[in-house]
């Protein structure tokens, strides 16, 4: 009896524990998912849904994206914060390609984040408008020479570009190229 009764109780403990796991567990997924961002507003979450040029607003920075082929491009920033930080996702659609001039907006930036975007090009004067970044974090994992602008650093006033996620072949690859639009002085960090 005592040996039936043993094991009703931990039924029950193992019963009523289960869902406070689950519920951990969604908890902490919520918290590793930072780099994304949402389309807040219904009238653009329309217009992001049908390929037109739509607002998200992420703490103090302010994004212009659209919708193409189920990737995003981020084709302006406004923002005021010295730290310009660019989330991965937008949706749950991944961020891939920045229009040209997209900082344009962001002059008192002194760094440029893209450390969670996963690039597939770089247009050309890609951070022009920008005047005052010092450093440029980019996440060069998916990112190909072939797809860099000869103009990509072109109107760049700032001093380090750093190319993360690459191996030292391709970080050879991808520097070659951005030194012929990249000003006198500035500094390849691979990160």
């Amino acid at each position: 009896m005592k040996r039936l009764i043993a094991m009703a109780l931990a039924a029950v403990v193992v019963a009523t524990s289960a869902p406070a796991v689950g519920n951990a567990a969604n908890v902490d997924a919520t918290v590793l998912k930072a780099e994304s961002v949402s389309v807040q507003e219904k009238d653009q979450q329309e217009k992001f849904e049908k390929g037109e040029v739509a607002t998200v607003k992420d703490e103090d920075v302010e994004e212009s994206v659209q919708l193409k082929d189920g990737e995003v491009t981020v084709t302006a920033v406004k923002s005021d914060a010295k730290t310009v930080k660019i989330k991965g996702e937008v949706n749950g659609k991944p961020v891939s390609k920045i229009s040209a001039k997209a900082f344009k907006n962001c002059s008192k930036a002194t760094t440029i984040d893209l450390s969670d975007v996963e690039l597939t090009s770089l247009a050309g004067k890609q951070f022009a408008g920008a005047k005052k970044a010092k450093t440029v974090k980019i996440n060069a994992s998916k990112l190909k020479a072939s797809k860099i602008s000869a103009k990509a650093l072109k109107g760049f006033k700032g001093k380090k570009i750093v190319l993360k996620g690459v191996s030292k072949k391709t970080y050879k690859k991808l520097v070659k190229k951005l030194q012929k639009s990249a000003p006198k002085g500035v500094k390849f960090k691979r990160g």
